[in-house]
């Protein structure tokens, strides 16, 4: 039986599935602590895309438990200078690669401290170039699930770490220019605004969103209120808004990408 004392680790990669990169991961996870629950958060990251990964971990870890350990690998930067960190926030620990990956989720959950991976003792005995997850960032987020307690045993400390923002909006009174910043598996496209933002920004008024020569001018609270092939804007549960089109793909609707750019604009100030 698990011990339940153990700290759940939640795994983020960009490792896919077709090769054995995620199951190696918990293999060493297993090794070093074989009753500590693992959970896959996403292995689909898109390969290198620091702001997918950002996405993905900043929107979802609210919903672990406190205490969880997010083992994250998404390393465009593997085997050169850039760090390997633990970040420990308010409610979870965060391990991984120092170049922005981690930064979003940890400083919305307040960080408490910052520990460059530098103590071997938790690294496998032999370390490559090419797969920190393997050999550093899993064995680390093990031994924190097994029970380290304070994490400066794992390094040294660190004052910061790379900050990752996503896309700024351009406003003015009556205008936003936004950034498509996500497209999910059903073809919604997400927008870099939150929708208390909207809210506040649009009130009652009339809006128009522009976006690759198209209008849309209509807000739904849910899927079910839009008319089949509608293209909609909706609150996301993400916390973000979102491009819509019932039962179809608003991203291939659209043809739009990530990083494109869209206008919202009120009609009637």
């Amino acid at each position: 039986m698990a011990n339940i004392d153990k700290k759940p680790i939640i795994l983020l990669t960009d490792f896919g599935r077709q090769d054995s990169f995620s199951g190696v991961l918990k293999g060493v996870i297993a090794s070093v602590s074989p009753e500590s629950k693992v959970i896959d958060l996403s292995h689909e990251v898109n390969p290198q895309d620091i702001l997918h990964g950002s996405f993905l971990l900043s929107t979802s870890c609210s919903y672990f438990p406190r205490g969880s350990v997010f083992c994250c690998i998404v390393d465009p930067g593997v085997g050169s200078s850039r760090k390997g960190i633990c970040i420990q926030t308010q409610d979870y620990y965060f391990v991984g690669p120092d170049n922005g990956l981690l930064w979003k989720a940890a400083s919305d959950n307040k960080i408490n401290r910052i520990i460059h991976l530098a103590n071997k003792a938790f690294f496998l005995d032999s370390v490559s170039s090419t797969f920190h997850g393997r050999d550093i960032f899993a064995p680390v987020a093990a031994h924190i699930s097994k029970g380290i307690e304070d994490i400066s045993t794992l390094g040294k400390p660190l004052e910061k770490c790379v900050e990752y923002h996503f896309p700024r909006i351009d406003k003015t009174a009556f205008s936003m220019e936004l950034t498509v910043i996500h497209i999910d598996w059903f073809g919604n496209v997400i927008l870099n605004l939150k929708e208390t933002k909207f809210r506040q920004f649009v009130q009652n008024k009339r809006y128009c969103l522009k976006i690759n020569g198209i209008r849309i001018e209509k807000t739904v609270s849910s899927y079910s209120f839009a008319q089949e092939g509608e293209l909609f804007l909706i609150g996301s549960s993400s916390a973000y808004m979102e491009i819509a089109v019932k039962n179809s793909s608003a991203a291939q609707r659209l043809a739009v990408k990530r990083m494109d750019k869209a206008m919202l604009v009120i009609v009637d100030p």
